[in-house]
């Protein structure tokens, strides 16, 4: 029974590993591409300031990736970060539509959460 333990153990553990690996892979709505980008941002060393927002018009290809972007920004080195990194990424499910353009607006965040009383 304790070996059957320990089996059952490992498999949930590595089936859990592939199902996480996989599903940081693909964007599913826009809420996901928000995360995503905020993502891209991060690991760069890129901040948004709070009062700052950042537009991104794209369209979506056939094969249901990013064919198109264009970003609305006022820092050069975002807008280039963001096409390169947007650029032919794959989308999954079934609510994007091929040929249409989507806008998604991304507003800067204190990164300091302040509550008070």
């Amino acid at each position: 029974m304790k070996r059957f333990k320990l089996l059952l153990l490992t498999l949930i553990i590595s089936v859990s590993t592939v199902i996480y690996a996989e599903g940081s892979k693909k964007i599913y709505d826009l809420n996901s591409l928000s995360a995503e980008i905020e993502h891209i941002l991060r690991d760069a060393n890129q901040n948004l300031e709070e009062g700052h927002s950042i537009t991104v018009f794209f369209s979506v290809s056939e094969d249901k990736s990013i064919q198109y972007v264009s970003v609305a920004v006022e820092k050069p080195e975002i807008c280039n970060l963001l096409r390169k990194k947007l650029q032919f990424k794959k989308l999954d499910g079934i609510k994007w539509r091929e040929g249409m353009i989507y806008e998604l607006s991304i507003s800067g965040r204190s990164p300091v959460a302040c509550l008070n009383y």
